[in-house]
């Protein structure tokens, strides 16, 4: 599941990066075909991926494999190995998914499969709620950033 994860979210980061870096002309290239990303932006993408999964990584897997539905070691290895054929033919075909919703479904499917019940819906809502409000407040955590970096460069 690591090593989709990474295959997966960090070659997203790392498009993002390396698209701006040729709008900015950092490449001096014409074609964007052309261009590679570049080793830093991997270590970076890569550094940044395991930083993030120490610091929180403990409480997505606490909240996912215990208050979202218990599951015993069995049920989380089935649960990982959905998600990991999943995001591997994803990212065969070029399809950019997310993890996090991706092992979620497949816990939730674990959870089902047991028993309705075995399934703490309230905490699925929650987690909903919070996948629906991240892409807006990112959007406008980032547009003031932009304004402000903008307005200082100037």
């Amino acid at each position: 599941m690591s090593l989709m994860h990474g295959q997966n979210d960090a070659q997203k980061v790392m498009g993002i990066i390396t698209l701006l870096l040729f709008v900015g002309g950092h490449f001096g290239v014409v074609s964007f075909s052309s261009v590679q990303v570049p080793i830093w932006v991997m270590i970076a993408c890569a550094t940044s991926m395991a930083i993030g999964t120490m610091a929180g990584g403990r409480n997505v897997i606490k909240t996912l494999g215990k208050k979202l539905s218990h599951l015993r070691p069995i049920e989380g290895a089935s649960a990982e190995l959905s998600a990991s054929i999943v995001l591997e033919a994803a990212a065969a075909f070029g399809i950019p998914v997310s993890t996090t919703h991706t092992i979620t479904g497949s816990i939730v499917g674990v959870g089902t499969a047991k028993r309705m019940k075995a399934v703490k819906w309230a905490t699925g809502l929650k987690i909903i709620y919070a996948w629906i409000f991240t892409l807006p407040v990112t959007a406008l955590i980032s547009a003031i950033l932009a304004r402000t970096i903008l307005h200082f460069v100037k």
